[in-house]
């Protein structure tokens, strides 16, 4: 066999473990949420069971991982405020997308909790509703 038809074999099957690879992943959830969307003066911190994020501005769709080791009463505390426009939070810690809060100009949400019931990832996804300016958001895993 000549040496090119040997590079074009070895590339194909690289091309398609790649592509199973993916599939794989992506069917596992790996990809399950993704952020999208146009942000300025954005700043996160935080670790694996605490993230704040602020804004100037924000369009679009902003997920965050974070990971509960599944201790008894774990809870997602979260906390929040907006200048102007409206967004909604949702998080999803068993494979379910529920809403956790909505907040509107001017309006501040209250630090509050929601029980978690499954080990592992925890996604918080923040969507708007148009442009939203002046956002603080907090959450952590107690």
């Amino acid at each position: 066999m000549k040496r090119k038809a040997v590079v074009g074999i070895v590339l194909l099957a690289l091309l398609v473990a790649g592509g199973m690879i993916y599939l794989l992943y992506s069917g596992t959830g790996g990809f399950r949420y993704r952020s999208s969307g146009v942000m300025n003066m954005s700043v996160e911190s935080g670790n694996s069971v605490s993230k704040s994020f602020s804004f100037g501005m924000m369009k679009g769709q902003k997920v965050f991982r974070m990971k509960y080791d599944g201790h008894e009463d774990g809870r997602l505390v979260y906390s929040g405020k907006l200048d102007t426009g409206k967004l909604t939070v949702y998080y999803d810690d068993d494979g379910t997308k529920k809403e956790l809060f909505t907040v509107e100009a001017g309006g501040p949400v209250e630090t509050a909790s929601v029980k978690l019931t499954e080990k592992g990832s925890v996604y918080i996804i923040v969507e708007t509703d148009g442009k939203c300016e002046g956002g603080k958001l907090e959450f952590e895993i107690q």
